[in-house]
């Protein structure tokens, strides 16, 4: 079955705006960003008068870095950051090249099922710790999550300095103690060499992007490969464990939720387990949907 998930931010640390226009406008915590968005290319503004509240506008032209137009507080320092929380954690936000801020707020739809898996496995198996790895981690909302629920988790990102914005995050959010590591490496060469030392895990959270590059300038294509990328996490499943897991999330143009479930299913089949597909969103306050990704989650029951 594929429906849709909704994110779980608190309105006063996240809320989408508006959209249209092939943009978005978003509030973060005081800070509210305009900034591109393909979903809504097609899609037309509902209220031109809210846009004129934007703290900050991303431009770029497709395929090159963009320039941000900041107005105060943005540009009050030379590496301008704020902070959002979600629970327990804090996510330090600073609006980068790309147009990206350090969070995904659709996200959020799978930190609290990642939680609710990980003391699944702590009631079921209390003297050891569930393990989770997060691959293409990012500054590590959902490592954060697992963490603090009790895992132990293993992060990989290709980009030193997002890694080292991941541990910020953890040390901010009080979590700098729990048993995390933080690793710079290419996924794919890292799950490769998991699978051949015989490693195995409890979760497995993926979130590949369209395109990119390794440490070491090594380029990744989803289309590429996202076959072979879920075939090496199924490998690396303790697919016994009380409540193993794997979330697959995407934002790839042309690949649907139901490609993401037949993707997963087909490596992970439902009598070891059930996997359910989401099409994730954005939704204003009046409950205007923009699209946002899709994911695909199996458990082991």
């Amino acid at each position: 079955m594929v429906t849709t998930a909704s994110i779980v931010f608190d309105p006063g640390q996240y809320e989408l705006l508006d959209f249209g226009d092939g943009r978005k406008l978003e509030r973060f915590g005081a800070v509210v960003l305009d900034r591109p968005s393909p979903a809504a290319e097609e899609l037309a503004v509902a209220d031109p008068h809210k846009w004129a509240s934007a703290t900050a506008r991303f431009a770029a032209e497709r395929g090159r870095a963009g320039t941000w137009d900041p107005a105060p507080p943005v540009q009050e320092a030379a590496t301008p950051t704020w902070t959002v929380a979600h629970g327990k954690f804090r996510l330090t936000l600073q609006p980068g090249p790309s147009g990206n801020i350090g969070v995904f707020p659709e996200h959020s739809a799978n930190w609290g099922w990642i939680a609710d898996r990980v003391r699944e496995q702590a009631a079921s198996r209390p003297e050891q710790p569930a393990r989770i790895l997060n691959l293409f981690g990012y500054t590590g909302a959902a490592s954060l999550a697992a963490a603090a629920a009790g895992a132990e988790v293993t992060h990989v990102d290709s980009a030193g300095p997002t890694v080292a914005w991941a541990k910020r995050n953890a040390a901010d959010s009080g979590l700098e103690d729990r048993p995390i590591r933080w690793i710079v490496e290419d996924a794919m060469k890292f799950v490769a060499r998991e699978v051949r030392r015989g490693n195995r895990y409890d979760g497995i959270i993926a979130d590949p992007p369209t395109y990119g590059h390794g440490p070491k300038g090594r380029p990744f294509k989803f289309r590429d490969s996202v076959d072979e990328l879920i075939g090496q996490c199924a490998a690396l499943l303790d697919q016994t464990s009380t409540a193993a897991f794997f979330v697959f999330t995407c934002h790839t143009p042309g690949f649907g939720s139901g490609h993401a479930v037949d993707a997963v299913s087909a490596v992970l089949p439902g009598g070891v387990g059930a996997v359910d597909g989401f099409d994730l969103e954005l939704r204003t306050a009046d409950g205007r949907a923009l699209p946002a990704g899709v994911c695909a989650r199996w458990r082991s029951h």
